[in-house]
């Protein structure tokens, strides 16, 4: 009797596509991502269409062109909240590897073989496409400025060698789904990295197509850094709650000691009437200062406590 053959077990591939109003062009994506993955070998690969609060269509054109799953937002909340949706929703089904795609066809689906492939080889959780290598038209100049700052910023943060910050497409994998955190609703691409970094997990990039955009408008704006950054200070609260909040304490107990110190010196050398003058704000920022530390502290132990 002949031995069996050990067929290797299909993994699943989840292309996660946020959409907003794009009814006209969804179908097409659709296809197009079909047609870009059917040389994957050994994976299911499922399509998902987080439909953001759209007032054309777009739902019912996602299903009708064979869309797996078709995820509604009753009203528009950012693509932060669709990400999060579709990677909620992959790690609910079982995903191994879930892709981020643009609606809008910027990307190309030829290069998600070559964004899944550091995960597959277990070199990253996390995958980033760089764009400026193949790029086919010229960066309007505030994307250029707005991209150009926030990938110094996160190369910063992160240590990582970042050659672009926020690409339309990113891949990450079941370790990263089953523990992300993502609270801001509008970026997404910042937080990822933060959330991904501080739980100790690796990165990487590779160069992908970027085209002209042919449809829709870019949510990059000159009100992007200020919606940006507060939703970065909730990722750090949410992972690396002391590095938050144990600055802040140090700040406000080394006040209060110096204002204590230097009043308790101008009393000894008689230029005082009294040891301490305000003693309300150096008390008060010492305090402060402690409970900060002390919540930055119980905050972190939860997170870690969290996580096991």
């Amino acid at each position: 009797m002949a031995p069996q053959l050990e067929l290797a077990p299909t993994r699943r591939l989840i292309l996660m596509v946020p959409a907003y109003n794009e009814g006209t062009t969804i179908a097409k994506t659709i296809a197009t991502l079909r047609e870009g993955t059917a040389t994957l070998e050994g994976f299911e690969v499922l399509i998902y269409v987080i439909d953001d609060g759209s007032k054309d269509d777009t739902g019912n054109e996602a299903r009708g062109a064979g869309a797996d799953r078709v995820l509604r937002h009753q009203v528009n909340r950012g693509l932060g909240a669709a990400v999060r949706t579709g990677l909620a929703a992959a790690r609910d089904d079982g995903a191994d590897i879930a892709v981020k795609f643009d609606a809008d066809l910027q990307h190309d689906p030829a290069d998600i073989p070559a964004m899944i492939e550091p995960i597959i080889g277990d070199v990253a959780e996390v995958v980033y496409g760089n764009r400026f290598n193949r790029i086919e038209y010229k960066m309007p100049f505030v994307r250029r400025v707005g991209n150009f700052v926030f990938t110094r910023l996160m190369s910063w943060m992160t240590g990582w060698r970042l050659r672009d910050g926020q690409p339309g497409i990113f891949a990450v994998s079941k370790a990263y789904l089953a523990n992300f955190y993502l609270p801001g609703d509008y970026n997404y691409t910042q937080q990822i990295l933060l959330d991904a970094y501080h739980k100790g997990l690796r990165f990487a990039q590779v160069p992908v197509a970027f085209r002209k955009r042919t449809t829709g408008k870019s949510f990059v704006s000159f009100r992007y850094p200020f919606k940006v950054l507060p939703q970065l200070l909730m990722v750090l609260v949410g992972v690396r709650p002391l590095k938050v909040f144990g600055p802040i304490g140090l700040l406000f107990f080394l006040l209060g000691v110096g204002i204590t110190g230097v009043e308790m010196t101008q009393w000894l050398m008689g230029d005082a009437i009294k040891p301490v003058v305000h003693v309300n704000i150096a008390m008060g920022s010492i305090l402060f200062g402690l409970q900060t530390l002390f919540f930055g502290l119980i905050a972190d132990l939860i997170v870690k406590q969290h996580r096991r």
